[in-house]
């Protein structure tokens, strides 16, 4: 198989990385993935270049949720590659509303938790970027997944 890149701008674009993945490139990260079964839930965790993912599968109601956010460390998945073009995982909050990267994005709205001086990024496409405050980069962007995921 062909290596696959993509970037976390596509993900953004697309509404989460599964969406990204061809149907043998889903095959290729399900099968690198740790699983942990719960007993409303699977979890899905595995690490990507410089990034972990998660993915959570809720077992009765077909929906989930994806995480994704900088890893520790590198590694390699055969045959998929994760990049970060435009430095959106290290780009903070102040910074990327004034910065071109926002116009390559969907269109979006900012909700500011105040009481946990978060600030959360929602596109129409599904994405939302997560800040914990507004100088740190993003702790995570996570979509939402419905109807039959696998």
């Amino acid at each position: 198989m062909e290596r696959l890149n993509i970037d976390l701008i596509d993900i953004i674009n697309n509404g989460g990385f599964l969406k990204c993945l061809p149907a043998l490139a889903q095959d290729a990260f399900f099968r690198h993935c740790q699983i942990e079964t719960m007993k409303s839930a699977i979890l899905y965790t595995a690490k990507i270049g410089l990034f972990d993912i998660e993915i959570g599968v809720d077992k009765k109601e077909h929906s989930g949720y994806e995480l994704i956010n900088l890893s520790e460390d590198n590694h390699e998945v055969s045959g998929i590659a994760i990049h970060d073009t435009y430095g959106i995982m290290k780009t903070n909050f102040n910074a990327l509303l004034p910065a071109n990267i926002i116009q390559l994005l969907p269109e979006h709205t900012v909700n500011h938790i105040d009481n946990i001086e978060q600030i959360e990024i929602h596109f129409c496409s599904g994405s939302t970027i997560i800040y914990q405050q507004a100088d740190l980069s993003p702790a995570v962007i996570s979509s939402t997944l419905k109807g039959v995921i696998f």
